[in-house]
């Protein structure tokens, strides 16, 4: 990875803590999920849709589309059975499954893109999944016991995940020539449209504080797409030369550390030792990736 390269992926971090905490804010108001999402999608394909039409013919570009809408697929694939999977099992194990999804990418960048993955970096990935799944707040006062339905929707989880990941390199690898910003376009059109065919989750909204719920989603949603849109682009547009075993893994550790050290601020989190461990084996992990 070079100078200009890594100065890209550092800029991208303060908007990975700033959507998290958009994410974070929503989920503490009990708004609905799938209408944050939706506005999320929508307000970030309205935010590319100028750049798109400046573009002219790029509308048209084949692997811009496929890319895009499959990648606009998995993402709700992995955002709508989530929360099936939070009911099911707990937020530790999703949050372990979804993160863990780095590593499809990293294998398949091996074996297809000649991406080398050591054994330091395997145990790099190993030590940064562990530590994002430690780092997240599970929310749970008590444990729930794991049901063989739940395992099943976190493999699902797992590569949907990792399939997004996959989609941005294969954009970057076979169609580095076409528009990363009609890319995004659909990705984020086509989450909006399928997302539309969901319900909202049952929520503790109340008539008395539902207008003021749906304002703020509509601001948080806003403030998260136009990061997800400029973090969208610029990863997509880092996979056409960073490897996987770097970019996916640097960007998600790097993130959640930041992440969990503001949360401790901002959302009054308290530090236990369970993140303080989650934080050095983050560290640890991220040091072995660079090796």
């Amino acid at each position: 990875m070079n100078t200009a390269s890594f100065l890209i992926l550092v800029s991208c971090i303060p908007l990975f803590v700033a959507n998290s905490f958009c994410d974070k804010a929503i989920s503490l108001k009990n708004a609905n999920g799938y209408s944050y999402n939706r506005i999320k999608f929508l307000a970030g394909s309205l935010f590319l849709f100028p750049v798109f039409l400046a573009e002219g013919p790029s509308y048209a570009q084949t692997g811009a589309v496929i890319c895009g809408v499959s990648c606009g697929i998995l993402y709700c694939i992995s955002k709508t059975i989530i929360l099936k999977g939070y009911r099911k099992t707990s937020v530790a194990f999703m949050t372990l499954c979804h993160a863990a999804g780095m590593i499809v990418p990293c294998v398949v960048g091996h074996f297809l893109w000649s991406e080398k993955l050591n054994l330091f970096s395997f145990c790099g990935i190993t030590l940064t999944v562990a530590a994002i799944a430690m780092l997240k707040e599970s929310g749970a006062s008590s444990p729930k016991r794991m049901v063989f339905s739940g395992i099943l929707i976190g493999i699902v989880v797992f590569f949907s995940s990792g399939g997004v990941m996959i989609a941005q390199k294969v954009m970057g690898k076979y169609f580095a020539n076409q528009s990363v910003i009609a890319y995004n376009f659909y990705s984020f059109l086509s989450a909006f449209f399928i997302l539309c065919f969901f319900h909202d989750e049952k929520t503790l909204i109340t008539p008395q504080n539902s207008v003021f719920l749906r304002g703020e989603t509509i601001f948080y949603a806003a403030e998260s797409a136009a990061c997800l849109a400029a973090i969208s682009v610029a990863m997509t547009d880092l996979a056409k030369s960073v490897p996987s075993v770097l970019l996916f893994p640097l960007y998600n550790g790097i993130g959640m550390i930041l992440v969990c050290v503001c949360s401790a601020a901002v959302f009054r989190e308290k530090m236990t030792v369970k993140k303080v461990v989650g934080i050095i084996l983050g560290l640890c992990g991220l040091c072995l990736v660079n090796l």
